[in-house]
C-alpha cells in the first residue's frame, strides 16, 4: 500500500491512505464490470469475423456451438446462489426465447443488507467464474504439451468461456443494484492495510 501512495507522492499521512483507498476501492468494484465488458468486446469480435461466412451461423456459433460456457454462466449464479443462502427455483441450462440462452430463478433471502449482498454476488458470479476457470485453462494448455486435438478441444472450452462470462443486462443491473454494501469495507480493507503497512 505504501508503494502505491508513493507513486500518487500524496505523502504519507491518513488522508492520503484515505484517498488512494478509495481509489482502490472503486477499482475493485468496477474490475467485474470491466472484465465482464472486455469479454464481452472479444464475443462481439469473434461474432464480427464468423460473421464473414454468414451472420446466421455466427449467432449460432456463440449461442449454441459454445454451449459449455452457458452450462459455466448458469452453473455460477446457482452456486452463488446457494453460498449466498439464496432460495433456487429453477436453474434452466438450454433455452432460445427472448435472446436467452438459460438461465436461473431464485429468491433472496435475509435482512436486506444480505439480499443485497446475495444479489450483487450472484449476478457477478459467471464473469468471476469464468475468469478463473479461464485462467487455469489456459495456464494448463501453455504448461503442458498436448495432442492437437486436445488443444483444440482446450481453446474450445476457453472460447466457449469467453463467450459465457459477460454479464447480461440483468446482471449488471442486479450488481449494481446491490454492490453498495461492498463499498465500506472494501475501503477499511484497504484503509486499515494502509494503516498498518
Amino acid at each position: 500500500m505504501q508503494q502505491i501512495i508513493g507513486w500518487f507522492g500524496w505523502g504519507k499521512g491518513v488522508g492520503a491512505i484515505a484517498g488512494i483507498s478509495a481509489i482502490l476501492t472503486a477499482l475493485a468494484i468496477l474490475a467485474p464490470v470491466a472484465a465482464g465488458m472486455l469479454l464481452y468486446g472479444l464475443e462481439r469480435l469473434q461474432i464480427k469475423i464468423i460473421e464473414n461466412l454468414s451472420h446466421e451461423f455466427a449467432l449460432f456459433f456463440v449461442n449454441f456451438v459454445t454451449f459449455p460456457g452457458t452450462f459455466v454462466h448458469e452453473m455460477a449464479h446457482l452456486c452463488f446462489a446457494v453460498i449466498t443462502g439464496a432460495e433456487v427455483h429453477e436453474i434452466c441450462m438450454f433455452e432460445s426465447d427472448n435472446g436467452r440462452l438459460g438461465h436461473i430463478s431464485y429468491r433472496r433471502r435475509g435482512p436486506y443488507l444480505i439480499k443485497a449482498m446475495q444479489e450483487t454476488l450472484i449476478s457477478v458470479a459467471p464473469t468471476i467464474v469464468g475468469l478463473l476457470i479461464g485462467y487455469f485453462l489456459i495456464k494448463y494448455i501453455l504448461a503442458g504439451s498436448h495432442s492437437l486435438w486436445a488443444n483444440i478441444g482446450l481453446w474450445y472450452l476457453v472460447i466457449s468461456l469467453v463467450d459465457h462470462s459477460t454479464m447480461s443486462d440483468s446482471d449488471l443491473e442486479g450488481y449494481f443494484s446491490g454492490v453498495w454494501v461492498f463499498i465500506l469495507p472494501v475501503f477499511l480493507l484497504f484503509f486499515v492495510s494502509g494503516l498498518l503497512a
